[in-house]
């Protein structure tokens, strides 16, 4: 009984290692390349583009970029990000007395696909300012974008989206009605 407790100990101390190190084989034979530009651009529920608003870029879950959009005459309030393929991206849009929005890129990218442009990605993010109701909605991505090959462009998963959409709506109802 001993020997079987050691035995499941020392399996369960090095799988950490052995799924690292299969982890870094992938890693070290998958190409990255530009693959794929991103264009948002954040409103408020009025449709008017918003002012100091902070946005963040991370790769995996580590910050690479950041950005504030602030009130600048003739400036177009975008915000853009170049992406590399075959890397999972989340894009943090917040501004102090909204709801921060996340939005989530995999550029899992074909590699024999020979790429003589970048392709392009235009979103709009709407912010709505923070209320008293069930948040545990509002910290999932609110969009889910990903290659669709078939397509050759990159493509929001509509059924992800349109099902946290209407789990936040049905929050903000509910929370209407216990007032």
């Amino acid at each position: 009984m001993k020997a079987i407790i050691k035995t499941s100990l020392i399996i369960t101390m090095l799988m950490p290692l052995l799924t690292y190190s299969k982890v870094e084989n992938k890693t070290d034979t998958t190409e990255t390349i530009e693959c794929l530009k991103i264009i948002g651009l954040a409103l408020d529920e009025n449709n008017h583009a918003i002012d100091g608003v902070d946005v963040r870029l991370f790769r995996q879950n580590d910050l690479i970029e950041q950005k504030e959009i602030t009130s600048v005459e003739h400036h177009d309030h975008n915000f853009t990000f170049t992406l590399e393929s075959n890397e999972y991206y989340t894009v943090k849009i917040s501004k102090p007395g909204f709801v921060e929005r996340w939005i989530v890129f995999y550029t899992d990218f074909p590699s024999e696909k020979n790429m003589e442009s970048l392709l392009y990605y235009e979103f709009e993010v709407v912010l709505m300012k923070e209320k008293k109701m069930d948040d545990y909605y509002l910290d999932f991505p609110i969009a889910l974008i990903h290659y669709n090959e078939k397509k050759d462009a990159f493509e929001n998963n509509t059924m992800y989206t349109t099902y946290i959409k209407t789990k936040i709506k049905e929050a903000e109802d509910l929370a209407i009605q216990k007032k």
